[in-house]
């Protein structure tokens, strides 16, 4: 989808620096600052900032800093605010920040702020050498900001323990188990008012340090729950942005988890229809359906028992699957193309009466441990519109089924709910440059959501990425972020490359460790 609209003009600055021994470390003065603040609220589509005389003084310091799994030396700083920002006083909030910064000749002003999945994932808590390698083009021109939005990573993270020890069965055991939420909730309500870890408060946060650091305007780039994040931001302060980015998006409206069971479905049909064109793979799995049918089957007299090895006391241990945590699992393994490569193979064994593959390969594609800042925004924000109707309508014919529903909605009753306001679920209208990329592949937010949200923004344009899942990143997708950057336009992008990447090869056998 293509929509033509103005360019952004934005202005070339030359940040003063201090340049540290190491090369490609200089230390600005006043370098951006926030990114990952994950989905975010509603508020009028017209709200303007504030003035600037009007927002509360703060001071950000930044110097050199060493993470454990980075690679290079990079800039850490923090930010305090209210936990409660319409009071203004009380309990307050040490937002964790990280900066790479530019390491080019030419650095411009305005930064890059970059938010991340979940919701629940720390921005500044996740930064590898791994990233900064994906970063490198964008890097070129421009510091790229991280942060931990509050209630994750080291900004007042809300932790929830739901399982104990390192017992097999941990990863085995429902995805929300309602005993261990009511104390989880228990326990955080007395350093937190969970409340207030809304989307909406954390964009609010956001703009707080944009102008903490002096900047007037920033770019956003947004993957999953940060696509929605950045939506948020558009909606609540659209005059402070020169361009967006948006990877994995969901509408306003979108009622998660409502859409995993289609998603996952559709990811799943491509998957086999895929393993049957693929010579070595329909050659060991000659009916790949008929193996996943039979494997579902499995669980019509109850859950499964079955044996797997503890890699961290290298026992073997009897655990116990239902259907429900089963489907569950598997489905996260399709949100990335390499551990989904594996899950022709383990359902091929599974219809067989070993389950052992599966334990072994899913554990790569389970998401991080459910928090208290995931409750509350999914609660609060995502799950109230879901009703009956929804539930059977949307999950009816799907292998994940009413699962994943149910149980989302079963904990979301013993959560604290926040009120977001009715705005919060209506398009997000904005004249900025937004690229949006959807993985045709994708398990958990499909590219039609993408196509709704383009549809009212008017300076945007829409690629399907041939073969991409819900995680993606490659030459291909780094040099067109890289080249909309430095335009400040999706108009006019040399999209070829994005038509032909390709799956990896499907596993077709186990390799011993």
């Amino acid at each position: 989808m293509r929509h033509r609209g103005p360019e952004g003009n934005w202005l070339r600055v030359t940040i003063p620096t201090t340049k540290p021994s190491a090369p490609g470390c200089p230390v600005p003065h006043r370098v951006l600052v926030f990114a990952l603040l994950a989905l975010a609220g509603a508020s009028c589509v017209t709200q303007a900032p504030p003035p600037h005389e009007e927002r509360r003084a703060s001071t950000v310091q930044l110097a050199p800093c060493r993470l454990p799994r980075a690679s290079e030396s990079v800039l850490c700083g923090t930010h305090t605010v209210f936990e409660n920002r319409a009071a203004r006083a009380g309990r307050t909030i040490t937002l964790n920040i990280v900066v790479l910064p530019a390491v080019g000749p030419q650095r411009v002003a305005d930064p890059v702020f970059y938010l991340v999945g979940g919701p629940g994932l720390g921005a500044a808590s996740l930064v590898t050498g791994d990233t900064e390698k994906i970063l490198e083009k964008i890097r070129y021109e421009r510091d790229v900001v991280f942060v931990d939005q509050r209630g994750t990573g080291n900004s007042h993270r809300l932790p929830c323990r739901f399982s104990d020890g390192v017992a097999m069965q941990n990863g085995f055991n429902d995805l929300f188990p309602i005993d261990r939420v009511h104390a989880c909730r228990e326990a955080l309500e007395r350093v937190a008012d969970v409340r207030l870890y809304t989307t909406p408060i954390a964009m609010d946060d956001l703009d707080d340090v944009r102008a903490a650091l002096g900047y007037s305007r920033i770019n956003l780039y947004g993957i999953s729950y940060g696509a929605q994040a950045a939506l948020q931001y558009v909606r609540r302060h659209p005059t402070r942005l020169r361009s967006v980015i948006l990877a994995g998006v969901l509408t306003p409206a979108a009622k998660q988890p409502l859409q995993f069971a289609r998603a996952a479905q559709h990811a799943m049909d491509l998957l086999i229809g895929d393993c049957a064109a693929e010579a070595a793979c329909a050659r060991t799995f000659p009916d790949l359906r008929a193996d996943f049918a039979a494997a579902l089957a499995a669980f019509e007299r109850g859950p499964v028992t079955f044996e797997v090895s503890n890699p961290a006391t290298q026992a073997v241990e009897r655990v116990s699957m239902s259907r429900g945590v089963f489907v569950e699992r598997l489905r996260l393994m399709l949100y990335d193309l390499h551990t989904a490569s594996r899950v022709p193979l383990v359902i091929h064994r599974a219809a067989r009466g070993d389950w052992a593959p599966f334990a072994s390969a899913s554990q790569a594609g389970v998401a991080a441990g459910v928090s208290g800042m995931y409750l509350t925004v999914t609660c609060s924000e995502s799950v109230p519109p879901i009703t009956e109707q929804d539930v059977v309508r949307e999950t009816h014919g799907t292998f994940v089924g009413e699962y994943r529903t149910r149980s989302h909605l079963r904990a979301c009753q013993e959560w604290p709910r926040s009120d977001v306001p009715p705005s919060f679920y209506e398009p997000v209208t904005s004249d900025v440059p937004v690229l949006i990329l959807s993985g045709e592949l994708d398990a958990a937010t499909p590219a039609h959501f993408a196509s709704v949200a383009a549809r009212s923004l008017p300076n945007s344009r829409q690629i399907l990425i041939r073969n991409a899942a819900h995680t993606y990143w490659n030459e291909c997708t780094q040099n067109l972020v890289a080249e909309f950057l430095r335009r400040g336009s999706a108009r006019d992008l040399d999209v070829t490359c994005t038509q032909h990447l390709r799956r990896p090869p499907f596993v077709t056998e186990l390799v011993s460790q």
